[in-house]
């Protein structure tokens, strides 16, 4: 079985698919937004207690956590929500409790959950029909998707810390 078609079974049958060639895969049609992240990465650990392991969860993209901003984006503005701004392109994953997502969020509540069928962040194809959305989340319109277990940040779909990936709309 060629590679791209079991990539697009991947792709067409769970929450994440891998992507190849240019475009990125998965996502067909056209290119209704592109946006460019500059990676940063931030680090919360908790300490053992009560019984429990230390754990880390790791944050990687563009976003703000406690008022520092990590990472940015640009251009900044969506062309699919009338130049509404792009607050959240973030990975995140848990090295002890197996919980990892994908996060979008828009500036704006009530954004439409439609406009727009693929986010695809680098090589990874991340399907609107497969988000959670949220049409009120503190000022924002969110989109989330669970990856998985991932404990390691191997789902993570930036580049290293202070590099670019390429978030493509389609």
């Amino acid at each position: 079985m060629a590679l791209s078609h079991v990539m697009n079974i991947i792709g067409n049958a769970g929450i994440v698919g891998a992507g190849t060639g240019s475009g990125g895969g998965g996502g067909g049609g056209s290119n209704l937004d592109s946006q460019t992240v500059t990676v940063g990465t931030h680090t919360i650990t908790v300490p053992a207690g009560n019984g429990l392991p230390s754990t880390t969860t790791v944050y990687n993209g563009s976003f703000d956590w406690s008022g520092t901003t990590y990472g940015s984006v640009s251009d900044g503005t969506s062309n699919i929500y009338s130049g509404a701004a792009v607050d959240r392109l973030m990975y995140y994953y848990n090295t002890v409790y197996a919980f990892s997502g994908f996060n979008l969020f828009i500036d704006g509540t009530n954004r439409a959950n439609s406009g727009w069928t693929t986010l695809t962040v680098g090589t990874t194809a991340y399907q609107r029909q497969n988000a959670v959305y949220t049409a009120s989340s503190g000022g924002n319109t969110t989109w989330t998707w669970s990856t998985g277990g991932d404990t390691t940040g191997a789902n993570n779909p930036f580049a290293a810390t202070g590099q670019t990936t390429t978030c493509v709309f389609t």
